[in-house]
Parts: structure tokens; sequence; C-alpha cells
């Protein structure tokens, strides 16, 4: 009896398969981590074997590095969105604040630990450029209009540049996001996310001290 003969994987097919493995990895990596996280289980969850796998991505690295330039790119559109809005910097900023806690309460905030830890360093040096681009030069560009406008002082009047202020103000987000409530309904972690950035960008711009005014 002749064998049927293997018909060939459609362009469309392959990036259906690609998709889907790039979703399932998203949901586990950002669920578990990425050293929790096996390619044999990726596989699986697929429907695939290890090989088949291998056929779209050389290795679990490369897999995460695809997974985290797609977060990147999808958060960047959104920043590029809000710094093109009329408000005021501190209306902005909030609306920044508000959109990044919401994705770094479950996801964002254990995906820069793994950045950090995890992987190679070519691997980390392509998603630091990736994240300065995605993240940090529209958040700078919103500290830039805001000292162009004269909302806020530049560094030779005792405030800041807009690069390092982009990056304090992730900095002092990434401590509302690691601390967040665990357990909570929909709404009361809304309700937390929204209080969260209002605070953290009335302390960075307005800061701790009690007015004297």
């Amino acid at each position: 009896m002749a064998r049927r003969k293997r018909q060939p994987v459609t362009r469309e097919a392959a990036e259906e398969t690609r998709q889907t493995i790039l979703r399932v990895a998203e949901q586990l990596f950002m669920t578990y981590g990425y050293r929790a996280v096996t390619t044999r289980q990726l596989a699986e969850v697929c429907g695939l074997t290890q090989p088949a796998l291998y056929h779209y991505f050389a290795d679990k690295e490369e897999i995460y590095l695809a997974v985290v330039s797609e977060e990147i790119a999808k958060i960047h559109l959104a920043l590029e969105r809000i710094v093109r809005r009329a408000d005021d910097v501190s209306e902005r900023l909030q609306a920044v604040a508000g959109f990044l806690l919401s994705r770094m309460h479950y996801d964002l905030s254990l995906m820069l630990h793994d950045v950090r830890y995890e992987v190679s360093t070519k691997t980390r040096d392509k998603l630091d450029t990736q994240f300065r681009h995605g993240f940090i030069v529209p958040i700078a560009a919103i500290f830039e209009q805001g000292i162009q406008r004269g909302e806020l002082r530049d560094a030779a009047q005792g405030g800041m540049a807009s690069f390092p202020a982009a990056y304090l103000f992730m900095t002092m987000l990434s401590g509302f996001a690691t601390r967040g409530p665990q357990n909570t309904t929909a709404r009361d972690l809304q309700a937390y996310q929204a209080a969260s950035a209002e605070t953290c960008v009335r302390v960075l711009l307005h800061g701790l001290a009690r007015s004297h005014e």
C-alpha cells in the first residue's frame, strides 16, 4: 500500500501555529516566570512535539524574546496615544501610570525581573533597547513637553532632564506594582491602581514635604 504523501504546511498555517506558540508562551511565562516554563510544557499545551516547536523557535529564550518584544510593542502604541493627548503633564502621567499598573499587576513586574536575571546578556541587551524605546522614550516626551511649556523645572532650575525623570517615574511605579493587593475583586483592584497612579504622580511632581504656602 502506497504511503500518503505528507501535505506541505502552508505559510498561513505556519504563521497561525507560530502565533499559537506565542499566545501560550505569554500566558505561561507571565504566570510562572521564565525559569519555571519548559519547552516540553510549551509544546504539550500547543499540541506539538518538541521537534515541531523547534521548527519555529530555536530555543526557549528565543520564544521569550519574541513574547516580550510583542508585549513592549503593544505597550508602546498605547503610550504614544497618551503622549498625543492635549491634557497637562499630571493628567497624562496618571493615564500612563494607570495603564501600566493594570498590566504590571499580573505580568510586567515579573517580566522585568526575568529580563534582568534569567536571560543571556545578548537577549537582555536587545530587550533593554526595546524597553528604552517602548517605555522610556514616550514617557520622556511627556516630561520634555512639560519642561518646554513651563509646567516642570528642568535640570538647570533644580528639576530633572526628561529621560532621568522617565526612569525615576518607572522605578517609583514598579514599587506600587509589586506591593499591590492580592486575592481582591476586580473593582477593588481598579480602585487601588487608580489611587496608586494618582499617588505616584503627585509624589513625583510635588514631593512629600508639607507646602509652606
